[in-house]
């Protein structure tokens, strides 16, 4: 090929390269907005559920029957009960939480849930627990849950209404940490929930906390202002049919009355 005959084909290169880059650029970002569509609905298919700590187990247990049901997947993440109004007000992405009612209640004020929200009402009722195979001792060692926004309930106060004033107590965090000192051997016993006993199936319960002295922690349920990922309330119906209340009376929270 004559140098001259070369220079006329590279002239006529950017002419041909030309049509084919301008497709490719009508093309990219038709590609990226499908490809980003596709992400945002993979991202927005799993729910999230923020519960009170001591609920974890029961709720996961009930999640997977879920996603087995309908293919959707409930992320639940534990929280302590103080800190999940505090989530919501700084729009920490929560599509349903389950908690007490006076925090339900709070959230509804704060305008984070709707005032026709919450549904169901489940209750967890408060133990005595020892480790198994052990036996409580006249003076032994009680751990409980300190009255602290990681908590709740006051421990301390239902002990001595117990008539445990007399024993050597163990202020806590939380009924998580309860249950690992009883189960280390630091402490005796302890106060915890039905769920907390059914999560550790090396924990028994020596007895149950009269009514009169402690009522059951009860729940509620519901889907906040901040859902964005499609149909949450169906988990919440879900929730409410026989087949996930018999799986969570399993897991020691029961369908409130």
């Amino acid at each position: 090929m004559q140098p001259d005959q070369m220079q006329e084909q590279k002239a006529r290169l950017p002419d041909a390269i030309a049509p084919r880059r301008r497709r490719l650029l009508q093309v990219l970002p038709v590609a990226a907005i499908l490809g980003a569509g596709a992400r945002a609905v993979a991202a927005t298919t799993d729910l999230v559920l923020a519960c009170d700590t001591t609920l974890g187990p029961a709720l996961r247990a009930a999640a997977r029957a879920y996603v087995n049901v309908t293919g959707v997947t409930v992320n639940v993440f534990p929280t302590p009960p103080g800190l999940i109004l505090p989530q919501l007000q700084r729009q920490v992405q929560n599509d349903i939480v389950m908690t007490q009612p006076a925090t339900i209640a709070a959230c509804v004020q704060e305008g984070v849930i709707a005032p026709d929200a919450p549904r169901g009402a489940w209750r967890n009722p408060l133990v005595l627990a020892v480790k198994r195979g052990a036996s409580p001792m006249p003076r032994m060692s009680v751990a409980a849950s300190d009255p602290t926004p990681g908590s709740d309930m006051d421990g301390p106060a239902i002990l001595a209404r117990l008539g445990l004033e007399n024993s050597a107590r163990l202020g806590m965090i939380d009924t998580d940490t309860v249950a690992a000192l009883i189960l280390d051997g630091t402490a005796q016993a302890g106060l915890l929930h039905m769920t907390d006993i059914r999560a550790h199936p090396d924990l028994q319960v020596v007895s149950r906390v009269p009514a009169g002295i402690q009522p059951p922690i009860t729940y509620a349920a519901a889907v906040t202002k901040l859902a964005r990922r499609p149909d949450p309330a169906r988990f919440l119906d879900f929730l409410l049919t026989p087949q996930a209340a018999a799986m969570l009376a399993e897991h020691g929270l029961e369908v409130a009355s």
